[in-house]
Order: C-alpha cells, then structure tokens, then sequence
C-alpha cells in the first residue's frame, strides 16, 4: 500500500476553505470589472486630466509673466481674444481649430506671419456693402504686343550695282530710262572697247597656231574683262574678232538708277546701272527703350500698309540694333517681309505689330523650366479627382463629404492634366506636403488641408488682375484671400501689364485667391485707420500711463462685450444648418443664435453642437467648443441667459 502525501487535503473542504475560494472568484472578476471602469474614467475626463497634466508639467515661470497688460489670441483665427488664462492657469486654446493660443501685450499689433505687409478681416456685411470680389491666380496665355510704325526700305542684300570693266564707248543703250523692271541676264547696254577687240585678236591667233597654253591665258583674260563663256564660245566658232562687249542684268528686278547715256565714254569702275529686286523688302521701326526686352531676332512680325488696308504681310524680325538714339529715346528694330507681288513700295509707311510670349522672355522662361513653377510629373498614387462645392468655389476636399456652408454634397470633379492636390496650411504657406495626414510644426499640430495646384500649359504664366495690383510707388501689394472675410496684404513681384494682367514673378501661387474689385478700399483700411483694422482683428487697447490694472480690465471686458455683440440675423446658409436639428433644438438655437464661446453664429461651423448642463441646454457653434463650457459651466449658462434675454428685448422693441 502506497503512503498518502501528507501536503493532499483529505475529505470535503472547510467552510473556511470556501470562503477563501469565492473570495477569490470574485476578486478575480471584479479586476477586469475595475479595468473597464477605469478606462471609461479615463475616456469620459480625458480633457480633465490632460488640462491637470499641463498645469502640473507647465514652468512656474510661464503662469507668473501673464499679467494685466496681457492677453491671448489665435493667428488663424484672430478674432478669438482671450484677456486671462484658463482656470487653473492653462492657456486657453482656440475653439475653432484647437490651437493654443499665443500671447501678446494688449494693444500690441497684431504679429504677421512671415513676409505678410498688412492683414484685415471684414465682416460679410462690410464685403458685400465695399463690392469685394475675388478672383483665382491662375495661368494666362500673355502675349505682350508692341505697336509701332515703320517705312518700307529696300532690301540692301538685293540690291545690285552694274560695272564696267573695259575702258571704251558707250555704243548701245538697251535699258535708257528707270524704273523699268528687268530680269536676270537681260541686256543692259552695249560697249565699245579696243582693248576687248586686241583680246579676242590675240585668241584667234592663238587658235590658229595651236598654242595652247597661250589661248587658254587669252580665255581667262576675256572672261576678267567681262565676257561670258557663251561669248567667247561665239568668237571662236565665227573666227571673227568683235569690239563689243553686252552689259547684262545680274538680277531681276527694277533698274532703280541709271547714270550713263548713249556715247559715253566709260572706264573701269564707273557704275553703269543700280537694280533692285523688291521680292523682300525692309521695315524700318522704332521702338521704345521699354520694350526692347520683348525683340527677339527671328520673331514673327506683321504690317500693314494704307494703300491694302485689309491685306496683312507677315515677316520676322531680322536685326534689332545695337545702339538707342539719344534724341528720341527710341531703338530701331529692322523687319524683313516677303513682298512676292511688289504690292510694297519702298517710302510706304507700314503699322507694324510685334507679338512676343512673356513665357520666351526671362525670367518666366526660367521659372517655368527650373523654379517654382516648373511643371513636375505626376505621380502614380496621386489622388486625380477633387471634391468640390458649385455653389462656394473656395470649398474643396479630398474626400466626399458635404459643404461646411450650405450642407450641399460635394461634386466629383476629375482633375485636368495640369492640375495637381497637395496639402498645406493656410497660414503658412510654405508649408506643404504631398500627401495627406502631415501636420503644421509651426501651428502646434493643425493638419494641413487640401489644395489645388496648376501647372503651365505651353504658352503660359501665371497671371493676375491688374485691377488687383495696388502700385504704392516703391512696391507692388495683393490681398489675398486665406479665409474667408480675412485678406492678407503680400509684397509681389510682377512683370510688364499685358492685356488687363500682370504675369507674376514672385510673391503668389497657382489657386490663391485675390481680391481684385476692392483691393483700393482693402488697401486704404490698412493704411487710412491701422488701429480701427486691428481692433476688428481682436486687439484690444493696453493700460495707458498712470492708468490702474482695473481700469485696464474694464476697458478690455468693454471691448470684449462689444466684439461678442449677438448676431440679430442668422444668414440663409446658418438657417439651413439649423434647420437639420430636431424641432426642440431649433427653438433654443433661433432663442440663442450665438456660441456662447465663440461668439460665432450657430451654423456659421456646420450644424451646431448641442450638449446639456446642469439640466439646461446649450447650443454650440462646434464640439470643440465643448471642453471650455465644461470648465466654466455656469459662465456659459449665464452668457446663454444673457443671449436669450436679449433676444427677447429685440422682440420687444419691433
């Protein structure tokens, strides 16, 4: 029999034993029960403990600078204006986009972004009341067109002078007037010449005694002075000497000078005729210093003259010279042009037009072969089709969705060959990425959103209005448009107007959007009242000397309540979002009409966010929103009384 293991238990357990073993059980499924519970604590006050976790981590010294001359605002969305830090002492955080907020010295201007003159922000009401409209830069085929007027010249390469080479007599004038037209090889005139005649003496009696050599001497001697080899020919045939010598035409064309007559006696060198063939003539222009960049020898040219109004002659440009002539500031340009008919006369004046693409002339030649806008290959996994909106051409996306605006879905729209989707940040410009999900580094983290972006067909540049362009003398400023009713003044550099546009060749991109009716008055709101654009930015004044920190704090809480004035009127498109809330939820929100956060009209963000506290409801312009009304829940029931209770007043008053 084998011994039994003292350590095995024996019979039924104890009560004891039991006991211990559902305790057990149960503390073994309470664990996962408290897990649960304690990843739902973590979800539901996630904000709470990252905003504890921020209070605890931040320097103490970052809590003590912010004083009573310091306030806190977006840069994207720069009408979001704190005066205090957050209970608890966090920065508060933007509750449109989430970013937090940077700090400033009350009545501080407004700290631009990099290469930004000048910013504004109009409302709606004031963009329509100014006739502000806006326009894409996109790419133009410009042709830059110069004007002119010239005189028809001959062509000096076709131009022919007839010699003679002997001395003698003029015996026979075929030709004995000008003007008169006359082809390649036609008689001019005849010449009688004793030294011709001794010539062709001496080759017949070389011919007779076989002396080679010698004749072929005397050959090359008649040919020097003149005679032609079907002469000779003739002389040797015939075996008969003759004393005269034919003056032919070396071209075609109008024998335009004639200085002998019948008898003359003539020696070598003394010109005989000047003819001229007219089949291509010269133009001879001026053109201003200015528009001397826009020649290129070789370009197409045209003209026209008085005497064929509707007749157009094309040439080309064959010397631009090298010198301008000081009296009239003026470079004169030479232009060859076939005239197969003769219907230009030399002394015609002719209006000459020369058209040159910007895209041939630097440096847009260079910037659309190897700078910021030369066009770049398309990649396999690039997205070709946008979303967008037909009624709000700023609304793009990259996938589908509805219009933040109107709620209407998104089309589908396949992008063309020269159009390209990147993702940047509308802030920053220069930040950008080809693909999506990257993040703004100098925005804290905001994700970058999509935009277009084209690329140049051949024969253009990238153009603006040039009603958007305002000239201030030492530089030229557009106002772009990055948000909506918010224009940003850039410094552009442009090219020569062509046309009602300016090409452009720095300072804009493909897809921005400008304000070309209204940029004089944008403009003069910067420059006639600064201090009245900024305060519309969100400035507000700082403590004036010898002034309390509490009369500081009034002037800003002053300005504040100013700023949040509740919107009387809920836009068409802000009606629309609100329409999509149940019965109930519209009331309070057409009661409310305004965030109590953001100041913003509720459906100004999409449908408009509802959540309850303590009971009551509150309608919010947006979910990020959210976390502020659980910090400071009784403010934003007070703000919503005060809303709501104004709102009543205003139904009072009609």
């Amino acid at each position: 029999m084998n011994a039994r293991d003292p350590n095995q238990p024996t019979g039924s357990p104890s009560g004891w034993q039991k006991f211990v073993m559902i305790v057990k059980v149960i503390e073994v499924r309470l664990r996962f029960i408290v897990i649960l519970v304690a990843v739902g604590f973590v979800i539901g006050y996630w904000d709470v403990i990252k905003n504890h976790w921020d209070k605890w981590t931040r320097p103490a010294a970052e809590v003590g600078a912010v004083g009573s001359d310091t306030e806190f605002f977006c840069p994207m969305h720069p009408s979001v204006v704190r005066p205090t830090l957050d209970p608890g002492g966090q920065i508060p955080k933007c509750p449109i986009c989430g970013m937090p907020l940077s700090k400033r010295k009350k009545g501080e201007a407004p700290k631009l972004p990099n290469g930004v003159l000048s910013r504004v922000q109009l409302s709606p009401d004031r963009v329509r009341l100014a006739g502000v409209q806006t326009v894409e830069v996109a790419y133009q085929p410009l042709m830059k067109e110069i004007n002119t007027v010239g005189v028809v010249d001959y062509d000096e390469s076709r131009l022919a002078r007839i010699v003679t080479r002997v001395d003698g007599y003029l015996e026979k004038l075929a030709v004995d007037r000008t003007w008169i037209t006359v082809n390649k090889g036609d008689p001019l005139a005849e010449i009688y010449s004793a030294e011709l005649y001794s010539s062709a003496k001496d080759l017949l009696g070389a011919m007779d005694s076989k002396d080679t050599q010698s004749a072929r001497s005397i050959r090359e001697r008649l040919r020097l002075l003149g005679v032609s080899d079907a002469e000779i020919d003739v002389i040797v045939q015939s075996h008969t000497a003759i004393p005269l010598i034919v003056i032919r035409a070396p071209q075609g064309g109008h024998v335009i000078r004639k200085e002998v007559r019948q008898g003359d006696h003539v020696e070598p060198g003394k010109i005989l005729f000047e003819v001229a063939d007219l089949s291509v003539v010269w133009v001879e222009a001026d053109v201003y210093e200015k528009d001397i960049q826009f020649l290129q020898v070789g370009q197409t040219v045209e003209a026209r003259v008085e005497s064929l109004p509707n007749r157009v002659f094309t040439g080309k440009v064959s010397v631009v010279h090298p010198h301008v002539d000081t009296t009239t500031r003026t470079n004169a340009v030479r232009l060859e042009l076939e005239n197969p008919k003769h219907e230009l006369r030399p002394g015609m004046f002719a209006s000459v037009r020369i058209q040159t693409p910007l895209r041939d002339i630097e440096p847009f030649k260079s910037l659309l072969a190897e700078g910021p806008l030369a066009t770049t290959a398309i990649r396999s996994d690039e997205p070709r089709d946008v979303f967008a909106c037909p009624g709000h051409a700023g609304v793009m996306m990259d996938q589908p969705g509805n219009c933040p605006k109107c709620s209407q879905e998104l089309a589908r729209r396949p992008l063309n060959e020269n159009e390209r989707l990147i993702w940047w940040c509308p802030t920053h410009p220069k930040v950008s990425a080809e693909k999506p999900g990257d993040e703004c580094e100098d925005c804290s983290g905001m994700k970058l959103v999509p935009k277009l972006l084209l690329s140049a067909k051949p024969g253009e540049v990238l153009a603006v209005p040039e009603r958007a362009v305002v000239d201030t003398g030492s530089k030229k400023i557009v106002y772009v448009e990055r948000e909506p009713g918010t224009f940003y003044g850039l410094p552009v550099e442009v090219g020569p107007r062509t046309g009602g546009f300016y090409p452009v060749v720095n300072g804009l991109e493909p897809g921005d959007r400008v304000a070309a009716a209204g940029a004089f008055l944008i403009d003069a709101e910067t420059r006639l009242n600064p201090a009245a654009g900024s305060t519309y930015l969100g400035a507000s004044g700082g403590p004036a000397s010898g002034k309390s920190a509490a009369t500081t704090s009034s002037q800003s809480s002053t300005q504040a309540s100013r700023q949040s004035t509740p919107a009387k009127k809920l836009s068409a498109g802000e009606l629309k979002q609100v329409d999509r809330l149940s019965a109930a939820d519209r009331t309070e929100a057409l009661a409310q009409l305004v965030c109590p956060i953001s100041d913003e009209p509720l459906g100004s963000m999409g449908v408009p966010f509802k959540m309850t506290v303590k009971g009551q409801p509150i309608l919010l312009c947006c979910q990020g929103c959210e976390a502020e009304v659980k910090k400071n829940p009784d403010d934003a029931l007070k703000k919503v009384a005060e809303l709501k209770s104004s709102r009543k007043t205003d139904r009072v008053k009609k």
